[in-house]
């Protein structure tokens, strides 16, 4: 066998297994709790999407999430982490938090499929430390405003 083939074999197989690692990664769950601009608590069931895998993967493939579900990434320092909705088919809402826990941005997303010419890269307001990814409208339906609602950090 030649040298390139040995390469393009090894290269296959490391390919492979990173799609492996992609499709099978999925994030710890916890309960979360948002304070709302008028005070109230509203509760969330997240998945914790914080290494590479979990965070390319997002919600892509998912066709429904529940009605206070989410996925929260939480990334290493605050940012203006762009966002695209490639292989989704939900309509969500990102809300971008400061390190302190304030909502700093709320960004209707809309989904693309596997559309990447028309889909776009959703970009924050505001640098954030994590952005907490819930079905379109959850905002608007539970008054979550930026610097006005905050996420309770334990």
């Amino acid at each position: 066998m030649k040298t390139y083939e040995v390469a393009a074999i090894i290269a296959i197989a490391v390919l492979l297994i990173l799609i492996f690692y992609l499709i099978t990664a999925k994030g710890e769950k916890k309960r979360l709790t948002l304070i709302n601009s008028a005070g109230l608590e509203i509760g969330v069931d997240a998945e914790i999407a914080n290494s590479g895998a979990t965070m390319a993967k997002g919600l892509m493939g998912r066709s429904s999430l529940g009605e206070n579900e989410g996925m929260l990434f939480v990334f290493p320092r605050s940012g203006k982490y762009p966002f695209w909705m490639l292989n989704t088919t939900i309509p969500l809402d990102a809300i971008h938090i400061a390190e302190n826990g304030t909502v700093v941005d709320v960004i209707e997303m809309e989904p693309c499929g596997w559309n990447i010419t028309k889909c776009p890269n959703y970009y924050p307001k505001a640098p954030a430390k994590y952005v907490l990814e819930v079905n379109r409208g959850f905002s608007r339906e539970h008054l979550i405003v930026p610097g006005k609602s905050r996420l309770i950090l334990q």
